[in-house]
């Protein structure tokens, strides 16, 4: 044996590095998941226990052989972690798939990362120790060392925290670990080497080593952020009309239905079940139907709020993955429907509107945003003296306004509209559909409107989508819809409208029955129990619907073609049969 250690040394420190080992174990699962989350690969839980064990199970026996015959030496800690790195590294390779050389820097950041809290813990550690074993003026000394050490913290993380652009850096933790190792090492090598003198010395000292970790903070800081990678400030563009912007292919999006104790699947809701459209710059999709049936799913799909259960959504040319990137989050905006639960009510306009432009577009000097701002209000009619108003203090119009000017903020390409008009006045209505109009027609902006109103849908949409149960039943122009309407539901939606007319106070049709379970929906056609068609048989209650061509442009998902097309009647006599049926 090459050691001069006692065993009962020998057994402390064997001890000592099992307990730590332990810590580390526990460290490096948090280390393994951060870093599989970083680059993309397996982050679950039980995936980090596993190499952190194994990591475990290689160390324990590796430092005891180090330990027992080469000695406690600073120079084979580094030889002993790196035969670690080699080894484990091979493994690691296999179990996640990836090449070697990626598995090493993997096994060589996280170890850097471990070896730091151990050296931090083993710092803190041995000022205890050293406390219990001494006098009691050293015990007040390392009192004092452990407050100089809470000041360095609650500094480190205050002063990490300073700053507009901090917010963007993704690894801050990392930063914080590294910046208080300096400063804690030079404050424990103060302490031993004052000893009884620390207490009078201790303001100096939290000073220094305070300083020491702003200086190490200050240049990580400037690291990090210098990688930061922003959208130059630009003002609205004018996008190239006609140009094809959105296309959702064979949409599906379930919700999961848990029961039990353990929270077990035992079926899904088919909210959306296999929807296809697309969208165009300067174009207006109507997406209308009854509550429940999967409009607002939709919207949060195309924004990667829910997950996607089949299907591809293609923005620009490039189908979105199921990890949002962050710039198409300032290429699709929405508009929600109520503007009083979208605004802060405990910050200003300017702060609300200031918002998108500093996470999104990285933008910081106040004399830039106060000036943005007060253009992106000019653009939806508001002035000057609204930007350091609360919300409170505008009225539902304005308010709305307000949301529209905060999805301009970051020069969107599409803008998803939910409902924005329900909660506001018919000529408050008007007012915002217009300014819509307007923005649209100036900027070519692409709009998915959802809406109960068919009134509102005829006035601002190029075509229209109708919804059933998560799926479409007709699709077609605007003109398309309103004048020819074939689909029953379609119809029946149309009929139902309330219009004013004193002659008749009646509401001319009605859909019978209710909408199925979207939890067990009938065979077949979902809207068959509810059909009162001529066209109606029972291959419906069978068969699901098809896409049928009414005219270019215009299509019905149904099991058998319209009775006006089988017939070939005018579409008038074929809505005039139907309502002599229901009568």
């Amino acid at each position: 044996m090459l050691t001069n250690l006692t065993i009962g040394e020998l057994v402390a420190e064997f001890i000592f590095g099992f307990i730590d080992s332990i810590i580390l174990f526990l460290v490096g699962i948090f280390f393994i998941r951060w870093y599989a989350r970083k680059k993309e690969w397996d982050a679950s839980s039980r995936t980090a226990f596993r190499v952190s064990l194994l990591w475990f199970v290689i160390n324990i026996p590796f430092e005891f052989f180090f330990l027992y015959f080469l000695g406690n030496n600073i120079i084979f800690d580094p030889l002993r972690i790196a035969v670690e790195i080699i080894i484990i590294s091979l493994v690691v390779a296999t179990y996640y798939d990836k090449k070697y050389s990626e598995s090493l820097m993997f096994l060589i950041i996280v170890q850097a990362l471990l070896y730091l809290v151990g050296f931090i813990f083993n710092q803190l550690i041995g000022v205890l120790t050293t406390m219990i074993t001494s006098s009691d003026k050293i015990f007040g000394s390392g009192q004092m060392y452990y407050f100089c050490i809470l000041l360095l913290v609650g500094v480190s993380v205050f002063y990490l925290n300073w700053g507009d652009k901090i917010q963007f850096v993704k690894d801050k933790n990392i930063i914080l670990l590294i910046t208080i190792a300096p400063g804690l090492y030079y404050i424990t090598y103060l302490f031993y080497i004052q000893g009884v003198t620390f207490v009078s010395n201790f303001a100096m000292n939290a000073v220094e080593g305070v300083l020491i970790s702003i200086i190490t903070c200050t240049i990580l800081k400037l690291i990090f952020q210098s990688r930061l990678s922003f959208e130059e400030l630009r003002d609205l563009v004018i996008l190239e009309k006609g140009k094809k912007l959105l296309q959702v292919n064979d949409l599906k999006v379930y919700y999961a239905l848990l029961g039990g104790m353990l929270k077990r699947s035992f079926g899904s809701v088919k909210a959306v079940d296999g929807v296809t459209f697309d969208i165009k710059t300067g174009e207006t999709v109507g997406l209308v139907g009854e509550s429940g049936c999967g409009k607002t799913t939709v919207a949060n799909a195309l924004l990667g709020l829910v997950p996607k259960e089949a299907g591809e959504i293609i923005f620009n040319n490039e189908a979105i993955p199921n990890k949002y990137p962050k710039y198409l989050r300032q290429k699709i905006q929405i508009v929600f429907q109520d503007p009083d639960a979208s605004l802060n009510p405990r910050m200003k306009v300017v702060d609300i509107l200031a918002e998108p432009l500093k996470n999104l577009l990285g933008i910081t000097k106040k004399d830039e945003i106060r000036r943005r701002v007060l253009k992106l209000l000019d653009e939806v009619s508001l002035k000057r003296e609204h930007m350091d108003r609360f919300p409170h203090e505008f009225s539902g119009g304005q308010k709305q306004r307000i949301i529209i000017a905060r999805a301009l903020a970051s020069n969107p390409e599409l803008i998803i509209l939910d409902e924005p008009t329900s909660a506001l006045d018919v000529s408050v209505q008007a007012q915002i559909l217009n300014l819509l109009k307007g923005l649209q027609k100036a900027y070519g902006y692409g709009f998915l409107f959802i809406t109960h109103n068919l009134a509102v849908v005829n006035h601002i949409a190029d075509r229209i989508a109708v919804m059933y149960l998560g799926k479409f039943v007709e699709i077609g122009e605007t003109d398309q819809i309103f004048s020819k309407p074939t689909h029953p539901y379609t119809i029946a939606l149309l009929e139902s409208r309330t219009e004013i007319d004193p002659a008749n106070k009646e509401i001319s049709f009605v859909i019978k029955g209710e909408v199925p379970s979207p939890i067990a929906p009938p065979p077949g056609c979902t809207f068959n129990p509810r059909c009162i068609s001529d066209a109606r048989t029972n291959e419906c209650m069978r068969e699901t619907p098809h896409k049928i061509k009414i005219e270019e442009g215009h299509y019905i998902w149904c099991v058998n073609p319209p009775i006006w097309m089988q017939k070939e009647i005018s579409l008038e006599q074929a809505k005039s049969d139907i309502n002599a049926l229901d009568n």
